[in-house]
């Protein structure tokens, strides 16, 4: 079964941790901090993991608060296989 989501890496760890604590409070998004997985390049070593769906909302969200990231992956998780594409 083929399970999507998404991952936003960042330049610095400040930027990941407010991030996160930020979706947290918002109750209708479920993240969570996750080591930069190493096939992907990013300037510090956290990302924040989210559910795919909630992409749109989330990215009006960080603009509303001026919350800073680098990059944008879709990650796709078919068995024990993981693959991450840099999302437009």
């Amino acid at each position: 079964m083929e399970q999507k989501f998404g991952l936003l890496t960042f330049s610095t760890t400040h930027q990941a941790i407010s991030t996160n604590e930020l979706l947290k409070s918002k109750q209708e998004f479920e993240t969570s901090i996750i080591s930069t997985p190493g096939k992907i390049s990013a300037g510090c070593g956290m990302s924040v993991r989210f559910n795919y769906s909630d992409k749109d909302a989330i990215l009006k969200l960080l603009a509303d608060e001026n919350l800073q990231f680098q990059n944008i992956y879709v990650g796709t998780r078919v068995g024990v296989r993981i693959t991450y594409e840099l999302d437009d």
